[in-house]
């Protein structure tokens, strides 16, 4: 299947994904010295900031993959959630291209405090939109030492299909 990857740093999403023989077909990525690793990585441009990227140039894909910036709801960030006036506009960038192109499946990824903040009311938000766009969802945490990789580093991962998600299984943990 083809993807796309938002905001994608060093490339975890498409290294997942290039291993299960999928296709990037388009990634952003804001910091310039992260796009250049990409390019060497990968052999493909990211893109910069999605706000500044027509739409016409994101093509048609089966998976969105975005790790959006998890500042405004990090325990050690600022707090502001959608409110922050540096990212909090990103997640309505993931809904339109979700609105637009729709793709079948969807891979998001954050803190864990993105589930607790404003006592849940912004997670709670973001995931009736989801829902409202088409797609079944679930939410997991995730820690890379749970597979036997030395780092502990919760993440909560939220997945989503348009034909819904029966028979999908999170991975078993170590």
């Amino acid at each position: 299947m083809r993807f796309i990857d938002l905001f994608a740093g060093l490339g975890g999403f498409h290294v997942a994904l290039k291993r299960l023989n999928h296709q990037c077909v388009f990634a952003c990525e804001v910091d310039t010295c992260l796009q250049n690793l990409y390019s060497k990585n990968f052999g493909l441009k990211a893109h910069g900031d999605i706000r500044t990227v027509p739409r016409s140039r994101i093509p048609s894909h089966e998976i969105l993959c975005a790790g959006f910036p998890c500042q405004p709801f990090s325990k050690a960030g600022t707090q502001e959630g959608l409110k922050c006036p540096r990212y909090g506009d990103l997640f309505d960038y993931v809904m339109r291209i979700l609105r637009e192109r729709e793709p079948k499946y969807l891979i998001l990824e954050n803190v864990p405090n993105l589930a607790r903040h404003e006592g849940g009311k912004t997670w709670k938000g973001m995931s009736n939109r989801l829902r409202r766009a088409g797609y079944t969802i679930r939410e997991h945490r995730f820690s890379p030492h749970q597979f036997g990789i030395p780092q502990v580093r919760e993440r909560i991962y939220i997945v989503g299909c348009r034909n819904g998600l029966d028979g999908f299984e999170w991975p078993a943990v170590k």
